[in-house]
């Protein structure tokens, strides 16, 4: 289970590494724009990811 939690968590951080990568690639392409918006909410869409799997992972359960 360690791994499974492992792997979730090394998925999430590299898609909110993209998410900041598109983010810099849109504003500099198209300025400040709404486009921006939607790599942002992915952001912080897999920032709690990342905090719900590192919860889960102090439970019993899951060690």
């Amino acid at each position: 289970m360690e791994l499974a939690l492992m792997l979730m968590l090394a998925a999430a951080m590299g898609v909110l590494f993209l998410c900041g990568y598109y983010v810099g690639v849109i504003k500099e392409k198209y300025g400040k724009n709404w486009l921006h918006a939607v790599p942002v909410t992915i952001a912080i869409l897999m920032f709690n990811v990342i905090w719900a799997i590192t919860e889960i992972a102090k439970t019993d359960r899951w060690q």
